[in-house]
């Protein structure tokens, strides 16, 4: 109503309606805000049956599937062919048996020809029935069939012990089929989200187990024919390596790029029934290298042959090329960091009239070689070998050597008798 004041009139005004004030949103998209290579794949999440102590039961330690699962098309995995797998808890798959092992053994054992692909073998525990299980599918990814694995937030052993503390894994393993390129072709896929654990805790076994899901003997990532001959099997570097695949690990899984440009993201490619990009596996990086040649030649008194060093040195580069496929995020070529051991140095041409005296063995073909076992050469990181000469003509001491030598140089598994 009207109010009087100096003498004039004039109206009450009522409140101005407030704005609600707009709050900035954070889009969850999952690269954006933490590297997550998994695949989001209904079919996969479609099936969680495992056989525990003869029951089936989803909820389980060191079950497998009670059968081999179809994975809808065929695979040729080293010379074993076959269209199914057994999914055991433990992060891997087998073909033709089970595994029910909870450590992580060496990937290059003979396992009476078990084959296995492990992107995370470990001792997982999903027996809490309020917990995740794994879970397993068939699914299309860019247009092929694919077949895949969910390890999505697995605790690790003992999940069910008093003041056991719960920590989860997220990893995801895709098989998709490439017969587009040949008969039984198929990729392997690893994906990553999170691993604060590496190890089952077994108080029992203080040799193998770890304390909260750290140390002890730590998980495998790779793969195997079985049979433990040179070039079937490929161990990550890392495996077995108590702090180096967790997240804030010196090699963390949700961080590697292998052929691919997503963190957390690793393609194998098997084509013939060979994995063609086994990284540090039968790889010749020689154009990779810095050879420095040895220049001058002492006498060892010991055995009176010639002494030299060679001298290599990791300068980077690409290590080898690959198909690309942009949907499935397969990048065209591999950047080296770190070569991966042991390394051999085939000795492919020497000086005039000279033998090598301290050979490793002798290649198929009758190539001498020197087998170095390192672990690694870092970019930038060198390594030197010891070579000794047989030759008659040069045994005068501080010799100038000035014959040439070639070499060629394999990063890891060698094979003496494919070459």
């Amino acid at each position: 109503m009207p109010v009087s004041w100096s003498g004039r009139s004039t109206k009450l005004k009522t409140a101005p309606k407030l704005r609600p004030v707009r709050r900035l949103e954070v889009e969850l998209l999952e690269d954006r805000w933490v590297p997550s290579a998994i695949r989001d794949l209904p079919g996969f999440t479609a099936n969680s049956v495992m056989l525990e102590a003869g029951v089936l039961n989803a909820h389980n330690n060191n079950g497998s599937s009670p059968t081999a699962f179809n994975v809808g098309f065929t695979m040729n995995f080293f010379g074993t062919v076959n269209d199914s797998v057994f999914i055991n808890n433990n992060g891997n798959i087998t073909f033709n048996e089970p595994l029910a092992t909870d450590s992580p053994f060496n990937l290059a054992t003979d396992t009476n020809g078990i084959p296995i692909i492990a992107p995370f073998f470990a001792d997982v525990d999903t027996r809490v029935l309020t917990q995740s299980v794994t879970t397993w599918g068939i699914d299309m990814l860019c247009g092929r069939p694919a077949f895949g694995v969910d390890w999505f937030n697995v605790n690790y052993f003992d999940a069910t012990a008093a003041g056991h503390i719960d920590k989860f894994n997220t990893f995801q393993l895709i098989l998709v089929d490439r017969s587009d390129t040949g008969p039984g072709n198929f990729d392997i896929e690893f994906n990553y989200q999170m691993i604060p654990w590496e190890s089952g805790d077994s108080p029992d076994n203080p040799g193998q187990g770890g304390t909260n899901g750290l140390g002890g003997n730590s998980a495998a990532v790779g793969f195997s024919n079985g049979t433990g001959l040179p070039g079937t099997s490929f161990e990550l570097p890392g495996s077995h390596v108590p702090g180096s695949f967790i997240d804030a690990g010196t090699n963390p899984l949700n961080q590697i790029e292998i052929l691919s440009s997503t963190p957390g993201r690793i393609h194998f490619l098997v084509r013939g029934g060979q994995v063609v990009n086994m990284e540090g596996a039968n790889v010749d990086f020689t154009s990779n290298l810095r050879l420095f040649s040895p220049f001058r030649w002492l006498l060892n008194p010991t055995n009176g042959q010639e002494i030299g060093n060679l001298t290599f040195c990791n300068i980077g580069g690409v290590l080898q090329p690959s198909p690309t496929d942009a949907c499935l995020d397969i990048t065209p070529s591999q950047t080296v960091g770190a070569i991966n051991g042991p390394i051999t140095i085939l000795f492919t041409g020497l000086p005039p009239g000279t033998t090598l005296a301290n050979p490793t063995g002798f290649t198929a073909s009758g190539i001498p070689f020197i087998t170095v076992q390192t672990s690694a050469i870092s970019p930038n990181g060198c390594i030197r070998v010891t070579i000794e000469l047989n030759n008659p003509n040069l045994n005068a001491e501080t010799t100038f050597f000035l014959g040439p030598i070639t070499v060629q140089v394999i990063a890891g598994t060698f094979d003496p008798t494919m070459l």
